[in-house]
């Protein structure tokens, strides 16, 4: 008996050291996650490693029930203006989510601002976490004041954070302060119309130089071939996150004089997606933000976007 439960007792011990492995995996991956993404190209593999400036982050707590919280991530010696981008989470996501993924951004010289607001759609948190912005960068007392520059602001989001940054561009005060929009996997208008309203978003009005992304994986591109396909149980069709289909709609959708680009990243499913693009995501911003021409390079007709053998339906009217 006493040899039996010391067997057991080793079997345990394994297991509980198994699982903490993991776990102990599990989070350097997610905090160094710039190390395990597949890339490329050259812009690509650039941009996607950890930029050279060290950073750090400071949070704000709020009275807002939207935003509970602001968390940015920041250059450590803020020496100069900086420019800023705001993101909006997924569904069910906080700020703490993307943390290394803002660390990283920051690490190429932007200040990146996010908060807790779990959903995001109708880019309300984003235009009030400008609000809050123009307030701190006029603070005396503040160690950002002076030091957003707020001709410079991206947003970014991720799932329902395309809703939002949509939404914000379209329906928000602030909207005509944003100089360059990213969208990770956003959610297609086979869902935000079973959603409702509040989802909804009309590319039609939007002016802003604006990449979207998504994956090739089942959960992000599902197998539906158009939006007018209704899955029903059993049937084997799904209509993923953000289908091809619903990429070229919202291509078509925005106006020919809108910079635009969208491009699939193969093997690359919904939870992860926004880790995935994130180089072409940062040199997207540099471009737009910092006047980096180089990176800009990347987006155009036949760029290294077009090229690079991981992605697959790219489209772009950058000349």
């Amino acid at each position: 008996m006493k040899k039996f439960l010391k067997i057991i007792a080793i079997i345990v011990l394994i297991v509980v050291i198994g699982i903490i492995l993991l776990i102990v995996v599990a989070g350097e991956k997610n905090s160094n996650y710039f190390k395990y993404v597949e890339t490329s190209g050259e812009i690509e593999k650039k941009y996607t490693a950890m930029g050279s400036l060290e950073v750090a982050k400071k949070e704000y707590d709020t009275s807002d029930d939207l935003l509970k919280k602001i968390v940015i991530w920041y250059p450590t010696e803020l020496r100069e203006k900086y420019p800023v981008v705001v993101w909006a989470n997924g569904t069910g996501s906080k700020s703490s989510t993307y943390d290394s993924f803002f660390k990283h951004l920051a690490s190429w010289g932007f200040i990146v601002v996010g908060n807790d607001d779990e959903n995001t759609r109708t880019g309300e948190s984003l235009n009030k976490t400008i609000d809050f912005l123009i307030q701190t960068n006029d603070a005396e007392d503040d160690i950002f004041y002076q030091k957003f520059d707020l001709d410079n602001i991206g947003i970014g989001g991720h799932s329902q954070g395309g809703p939002a940054v949509f939404n914000m561009v379209t329906n928000q005060p602030h909207g005509d302060k944003i100089k360059a929009i990213y969208a990770a996997s956003p959610t297609s208008s086979y869902h935000t119309k079973i959603l409702g309203e509040e989802w909804e978003y009309d590319l039609s009005k939007i002016t802003v130089p604006i990449f979207m992304t998504a994956g090739t994986g089942y959960f992000d591109a599902g197998n539906a071939e158009s939006k007018d396909i209704i899955p029903k149980d059993g049937d084997g069709i799904a209509q993923g996150i953000c289908p091809l289909w619903s990429l070229e709609e919202n291509f078509a959708a925005l106006p020919e004089d809108t910079e635009k680009v969208i491009a699939r990243k193969k093997n690359t499913d919904h939870g992860d997606s926004y880790l995935q693009f994130d180089g072409y995501m940062t040199a997207w911003f540099a471009y737009l933000l910092k006047n980096d021409n180089k990176a800009g390079e990347v987006f155009t007709e036949n760029g290294e976007l077009f090229n690079n053998e991981l992605y697959q339906d790219v489209k772009t009217n950058i000349k």
